[in-house]
C-alpha cells in the first residue's frame, strides 16, 4: 500500500456516498484528534495459495506490443517481458505518470505526466530515455477520483499520431473531446464533429473511430442503468456519420478495434468482462469469464497480437489469434518506501462523530473503522478493526451503553449495534436494498430511527430488530 493512500480518502465503492461535513465536538484537543486518526499502514498481499504470490500486484493502465508490456506502478512507468518476469523502471520523477501507450512500431511510449506543474502529453523511447513534452495547453487541474484525469492517452493512429482525450469542453471540466498529437511536434488537432467521449480506438485503416460518447471509466459504479450508462459507437471520420453498436442498458466501454471485430468490456454478466462485436454479422458474444474470481476485467488495451488487461491488480493477456487468456506474472523490484509500516496524520479523513452522554468520550468513523477517543485523558480505542469492511455514521445511545452504526460487513449496508467499549457487534437489519442515512436514538435507548433513499422513515426496535415504517 502506498503512502499517498494515507493522506487521501479511501477509494469509492459502489455503496459509498458523499456525507456532508460535520463540525468537530468542542472540548477535543488537537492531540486527541491526531490520536484518533493515526493509521498503521499494512501491506496488501496475495491470498494464501495464490500461484502468483511471489509476484507483484497493483499494476495499472497496461499496454502491450508483441514481446513487452508497459504499465504504471507507484505512479511511475515500468516495462516487462510480455511472458512475465522482472520489470524495469522507465521513469522516476516525483510527478505522476499515467496511461502509457506504445507506438505501432514499438519504438515509442506516449504518456501523460506532471513534470512541468500541469498534466501534459509526453513521449519517450520504449527502451527508456529522455521524455519529450508534446503539449503545452494548461490542464483543468486535480479532480475527484470519479472525475478521472485530463490528457488521457487513448492510443496511436495507424499513421503514428497520438489519440488523446483532453478536457476542453465549454460546459464541464470533467468532460473531454478527442485530439491528435503529432510526436514530431506542432499543435494538437481536434477530431471534428465528436463533441465529447470516453474510451476510444481507431479502426485498422484509421478512417473510423470506435468510441463511447459517454465517459464513466473512472467511476466505480456497478451495474448502473442510469443516464451515464455507456454504449459503443463508431464514427466514420470521412463521412461524418456515427452508428451505435451496442444497446445494453448497463456498461459497455473500452472499445478496441481489431480486424472485423471490436472488443469491449461489459458488465452484462455481472462482472466486467471482454465481449466481441462482429462487424459483419452484428452479433455480440462473450470472450472471457471471471471463473472463480470476483474481480472485474479493467483497463484493457489492444496490441498487435494481444489484448492486455488487469484483474485484481495483476496483468493478463488475451491472444487475438485464439482468444486464450494467460497471466503475466511480473516482479517489480526496487525500493518501496511507501510499503514500509508507518504512522501518519490522516485527520482530514475524519467522518461522522457522536459524543457519549457524559461528554467524556466521542466516537468517530475514520478510514472505515470506529474510534473511541477521550475528551482529555485515556486511551484511544479502535472499536471495530475490520479489514475490508467500512463502518460509518456512529451514534451513541442516551444510556451510554451502545453505539449504533452502519456497516457493509454483509455486502450491503446494514444497521449494527456495538458495546460502547467494543466487542461483538449485533446486526439489527438484513434488508440492505437501499441506502440508509445515519441512525438516531430514542431518549429511552430502546429504538432507533433512520431515513433512507426511498424517502421512508423507519423505526427499529433494538431488542427484537423489528422495523416499522
Amino acid at each position: 500500500m502506498h503512502a499517498d493512500l494515507l493522506s487521501s480518502p479511501p477509494p469509492r465503492t459502489p455503496h459509498r456516498m458523499a456525507h456532508r461535513p460535520r463540525s468537530r465536538p468542542r472540548g477535543l484537543t488537537a492531540a486527541t484528534l491526531l490520536a484518533a486518526t493515526l493509521a498503521l499502514v499494512i501491506g496488501v498481499g496475495p491470498a494464501a495459495g495464490d500461484p502468483g504470490a511471489d509476484f507483484s500486484a497493483l499494476l495499472l493502465y497496461p499496454d502491450i506490443h508483441k514481446d513487452f508490456v508497459v504499465f504504471v506502478y507507484g505512479e511511475d512507468l515500468w516495462r516487462a517481458p510480455a511472458d512475465g518476469g522482472d520489470a524495469r523502471r522507465l521513469t522516476a520523477h516525483a510527478g505522476q505518470e499515467l496511461f502509457p501507450k506504445i507506438s505501432p512500431d514499438g519504438r515509442w511510449i506516449a504518456f501523460s505526466a506532471q513534470y512541468t506543474g500541469t498534466r501534459q502529453v509526453w513521449v519517450m523511447p520504449s527502451e527508456g530515455g529522455d521524455p519529450r513534452q508534446l503539449t503545452f495547453y494548461s490542464d483543468v487541474g486535480d479532480m475527484p477520483p470519479r472525475g478521472g484525469y485530463d490528457y488521457w492517452i487513448q492510443g496511436w493512429s495507424p499513421d503514428g499520431k497520438i489519440l488523446v482525450r483532453m478536457n476542453r469542453t465549454p460546459w464541464f471540466e470533467r468532460m473531454g473531446r478527442y485530439f491528435l498529437v503529432d510526436p514530431e511536434g506542432g499543435l494538437e488537432t481536434p477530431i471534428p464533429h465528436i463533441p465529447h467521449g470516453g474510451s476510444a480506438s481507431f479502426s485498422p485503416d484509421g478512417k473510423a473511430l470506435a468510441y463511447t460518447p459517454i465517459d464513466r471509466e473512472f467511476r466505480t459504479w456497478k451495474h448502473s442503468l442510469g443516464g451515464r450508462a455507456q454504449d459503443v459507437w463508431i464514427y466514420d471520420l470521412a463521412g461524418n456519420a456515427s452508428r451505435r453498436l451496442t444497446t445494453y442498458r448497463g456498461t459497455d466501454n473500452f472499445p478496441m478495434w481489431s480486424g472485423d471485430r471490436i472488443y469491449f468490456t461489459s458488465d452484462r454478466d455481472f462482472t466486467l468482462e471482454l465481449f466481441a462485436y462482429d462487424l459483419s454479422s452484428e452479433e455480440v458474444r462473450p470472450v472471457t469469464t471471471a471463473g472463480d474470481t470476483e474481480w472485474d476485467l479493467l483497463w484493457p488495451s489492444l496490441g498487435p497480437e494481444n489484448v492486455v488487461f488487469t484483474r485484481g491488480g495483476r496483468l493478463y493477456r488475451m491472444s487475438l489469434a485464439d482468444e486464450a487468456v494467460s497471466p503475466i506474472l511480473i516482479r517489480v523490484g526496487g525500493a518501496r518506501p511507501g510499503a514500509v509500516p508507518a504512522f501518519d496524520d490522516v485527520s482530514d479523513n475524519l467522518g461522522d462523530a457522536s459524543l457519549s452522554p457524559n461528554g467524556k468520550r466521542v466516537v468517530f468513523d475514520a478510514r472505515g473503522d470506529l474510534f473511541s477517543v477521550p475528551a482529555e485523558h485515556g486511551p484511544t480505542r479502535n472499536l471495530t478493526r475490520s479489514q475490508g469492511v467500512r463502518e460509518h455514521s456512529p451514534s451513541w445511545s442516551p444510556d451510554g451503553q451502545w453505539i449504533a452504526y452502519l456497516s457493509d460487513a454483509s455486502g450491503e449496508y446494514e444497521l449494527y449495534l456495538l458495546p460502547r467499549s467494543g466487542g461483538e457487534p449485533r446486526q439489527l437489519t438484513n434488508d440492505g436494498e437501499v441506502w440508509r442515512f445515519a441512525p438516531v436514538w430514542s431518549p429511552d435507548s430502546k429504538r432507533l430511527a433512520y431515513a433512507d433513499r426511498k424517502r421512508r422513515l423507519m423505526v427499529v426496535d433494538v431488542a427484537t430488530g423489528e422495523q416499522t415504517e
